[in-house]
């Protein structure tokens, strides 16, 4: 409830969101990944008015700093799970909002991630602490986005 009033409260602004949803290895390893991000996403978003920016951050509490992360697969599985649940809940302006991934990311993984269905870009934590790292997923994402 806490984060649904911040993104209304800054939707109210005209300030674009960031709702991150993730699991604990815990509730991965226990095959509940889908509802737990489910759950996180349906408490955290408020009714969606006209013209609002919104993304949301797929982020693995597992993976974030740790230098590992899901599969491809495992990543689109949540997406997928996601995206579904934003279309059942907003209809078509579901469409309008963004998914990211995020969750150890740097240049040696950003453009498998980049390929994998259902990611509309990449939010970028430690990687974005150096500016050398940081330049080359910026690269990587031009270059994908200009093929």
């Amino acid at each position: 409830m806490v984060v649904a009033a911040k993104v209304e409260a800054a939707w109210q602004n005209g300030l674009a969101t960031i709702v991150c949803i993730g699991e604990t290895e815990a509730q991965r390893s226990a095959g509940n990944a889908l509802k737990v991000c489910g759950d996180q996403l349906a408490a955290s978003l408020p009714d969606l008015p006209p013209g609002a920016r919104a993304s949301i951050a797929y982020e693995p509490l597992w993976a974030i700093g740790s230098g590992t992360m899901p599969t491809r697969e495992q990543i689109a599985a949540v997406l997928g799970h996601v995206r579904a649940a934003l279309y059942s809940r907003f209809g078509n302006a579901a469409g309008l909002i963004h998914i990211l991934y995020g969750g150890s990311v740097k240049a040696a993984n950003a453009l498998a991630i980049l390929d994998t269905p259902g990611v509309d870009g990449l939010l970028i934590g430690g990687a974005s602490l150096r500016a050398t790292d940081f330049d080359a997923i910026v690269e990587i994402a031009r270059g994908r986005s200009a093929g």
